[in-house]
C-alpha cells in the first residue's frame, strides 16, 4: 500500500512537470508568433512610407543562414547533353573564352564558361500549338537529353517551356532552361545550367539572409510604387574572379510588375542580365 501511494505521488509530479513544460512551450510559441505578427505589421507601415505595399497574402519568410557554394564545370555532362541533342557525330570546338561549341547536321549547341547554353536542333515532331502539348513535348525532350531530374519543374508560358531545378534543396533563381518550338520542327534552348554537387570553399558560418532587412532595403531602392507579393530565399548562379561557378545567397522578391533578385549580404538589387 505504501508503495502504491509513492507511485501515485511520482505520477502526479511527472504530470505536473509535463504540464508546466507544455505551458512554457506554448507561451514561447505564442510570444514568437506575436513578435512575428508585430514585425510584419511594422514592415507594412514602413514599406508604405516608400510607396510600396505588401500583398494581403504576403508572409514574411524566416531568416536563414546560407553558405556560399561552388560548382565545378562538367564538360563531360555538357558533351553528353550536346550529343543527345545532335547525335554522337557532333564536332566539338573550344574557344579561348571557354565556350565549347558542338555542331552537326541536326544543329548546334554552345556551352559558356558561365553555365550559359544556347542551342538549336531539329526534332521529329511538329511544333505544339497549346500549353499542354508544349509541356508534354518538352518533358519528352528534356528527358531524352538527360536534363530532367525527379525534382525538376516545368512551367509553360504559351508554347515556351522553362525547366528549373533545386540545388542543395534550394531554388537557384536565375538558373533555368527555356525551350521554344519553331514551326519548322526545330527547337531553341537558352538559359543557365550547371551539373554536379555543389560544395563550400569559404570558411565561416555562412551568409545571414534577413528577410526584414532585405525587404526594407528593396522598398527604399526600388523607387516605383509596387505591391510585393512574395519573397523566397535561395541562390543565384554567377562566375567568380577565378571563372568558377558560384552560388551566392540571394532573395527573390516578386512584385505585381516583375521579379527582382536581392543579394543577401549586400542587400542590393542584382541586374539579372549578369
Amino acid at each position: 500500500m505504501q508503495w502504491d501511494k509513492v507511485k501515485n505521488i511520482l505520477i502526479a509530479i511527472l504530470i505536473a512537470v509535463n504540464l508546466f513544460l507544455l505551458g512554457s512551450l506554448g507561451a514561447k510559441l505564442w510570444q514568437s508568433w506575436q513578435r512575428a505578427d508585430e514585425l510584419e505589421a511594422n514592415l507594412r507601415t514602413l514599406t508604405q512610407g516608400y510607396g510600396v505595399t505588401l500583398d494581403e497574402g504576403f508572409v514574411l519568410p524566416k531568416d536563414k543562414v546560407l553558405p556560399t557554394l561552388s560548382i565545378d564545370r562538367s564538360r563531360a555532362d555538357e558533351e553528353a547533353v550536346a550529343q543527345a541533342m545532335l547525335g554522337a557525330e557532333a564536332e566539338r570546338t573550344e574557344r579561348e573564352d571557354g565556350t565549347v561549341r558542338f555542331e552537326s547536321e541536326a544543329g548546334t549547341v554552345e556551352w559558356g564558361a558561365d553555365g550559359s547554353v544556347r542551342a538549336t536542333c531539329a526534332t521529329d515532331a511538329d511544333a505544339p500549338t497549346e500549353e499542354t502539348a508544349a509541356l508534354r513535348q518538352a518533358r519528352r525532350l528534356f528527358s531524352a537529353w538527360g536534363l530532367l531530374t525527379t525534382d525538376a519543374a516545368l512551367q509553360a508560358q504559351g508554347t515556351a517551356v522553362t525547366l528549373t531545378d533545386t540545388v542543395a534543396g534550394l531554388p537557384v533563381h536565375n538558373r533555368g532552361l527555356t525551350l521554344r518550338f519553331d514551326e519548322a520542327g526545330s527547337v531553341t534552348l537558352t538559359g543557365l545550367w550547371s551539373f554536379g554537387t555543389p560544395y563550400t570553399t569559404v570558411r565561416g558560418s555562412g551568409v545571414s539572409c534577413s528577410a526584414a532587412d532585405a525587404l526594407l532595403e528593396f522598398a527604399a531602392r526600388i523607387g516605383d510604387a509596387q505591391q510585393i507579393r512574395s519573397m523566397t530565399a535561395g541562390y543565384r548562379m554567377e562566375v567568380d574572379g577565378s571563372r568558377r561557378l558560384q552560388l551566392t545567397p540571394t532573395w527573390k522578391i516578386v512584385t505585381d510588375s516583375g521579379e527582382y533578385l536581392v543579394d543577401c549580404a549586400k542587400k542590393t538589387i542584382i541586374d539579372q542580365e549578369n
